[in-house]
């Protein structure tokens, strides 16, 4: 599966490698992200992560993780011949990564984010375009290549309950405006996300949204070509119908930075509901 290895050596702490077999098999591969779909048709529900059956049968994440390391951009440019086949590489790879960063877990933690643990979007370290990057270095990246798309943001889900859904299919050039604007809508939806108290005329909102308020602004002000804005009118433009509805009720209230729910998202067997949505 890799292995997290420490600083020995030069070698880079909690660094995740893929199987020297996987790598020589894909070698000559061209990007694919068609084992990235088959892993989000199997085991993703209602936006969750069934991270048990994902751990029985983790090869197609194996592979699509390593072949994002031969592939990309810089290594193979031809294969992306715009900004949105690199928006929709990064974007795929994120979150791909972010499972693997899970299962490289001994077991399914309560949380990745427990402060003993490294940290998820720094301390765990990927090859992806052929170069060692952190989840926040791909972050950046992924900003850069959408011309600061902050919906990206919103599309990416991070491996706990208070961050975006993850997608039950990849992103994909041909689409990518569409499913953007439907992964914002979709997780300004959720209360962990977005969330309006009256009784303190306040909306609260996912500490990322707060820590990158200026790229939401700018993002908005490039889009409209606008002098000024503010960050809720970037978010009643993102928001669903229902949800630009409620945002309309709470006009003058000031933003501040939801309690983040750290647990996994991981997906449980409900009675009430079916396996596949």
């Amino acid at each position: 599966m890799g292995v997290v290895v420490g600083v020995a050596g030069g070698c880079v702490e909690n660094a995740l490698r893929p199987d020297a077999s996987l790598l020589r098999e894909l070698r000559n591969q061209p990007y694919s992200d068609r084992d990235w779909a088959i892993v989000l048709r199997d085991n993703v529900r209602y936006g969750l992560v069934d991270y048990q059956t994902l751990r029985a049968n983790p090869e197609p994440l194996l592979r699509y993780c390593a072949l994002v390391g031969l592939t990309g951009p810089t290594r193979t440019p031809d294969q992306f011949p715009g900004r949105t086949h690199e928006t929709a590489y990064y974007v795929n790879a994120y979150n791909a990564l972010v499972l693997w960063a899970v299962l490289s877990r001994p077991q399914d933690p309560p949380t990745m984010y427990d402060y003993s643990m490294p940290q998820l979007e720094y301390d765990y370290h990927f090859t992806l375009d052929g170069a060692m990057v952190t989840l926040m270095r791909i972050e950046d990246k992924m900003l850069k290549a959408s011309g600061g798309d902050v919906r990206t943001l919103l599309a990416t889900s991070r491996a706990a309950m208070g961050t975006p859904r993850l997608a039950g299919e990849p992103l994909r050039p041909e689409t990518l405006d569409r499913q953007l604007a439907d992964a914002a809508a979709e997780a300004l939806d959720l209360p962990e996300i977005l969330r309006i108290d009256h009784s303190t005329r306040s909306i609260q909102v996912w500490q990322l949204i707060m820590s990158r308020q200026n790229d939401f602004i700018e993002w908005w002000k490039d889009q409209r070509r606008l002098r000024t804005a503010y960050l809720f009118n970037v978010l009643l433009e993102l928001a669903s119908p229902q949800k630009r509805r409620a945002l309309q009720s709470a006009v003058g209230y000031s933003f501040r930075g939801i309690a983040f729910d750290r647990s996994l998202n991981r997906w449980e067997r409900r009675a009430d509901r079916p396996l596949v949505p």
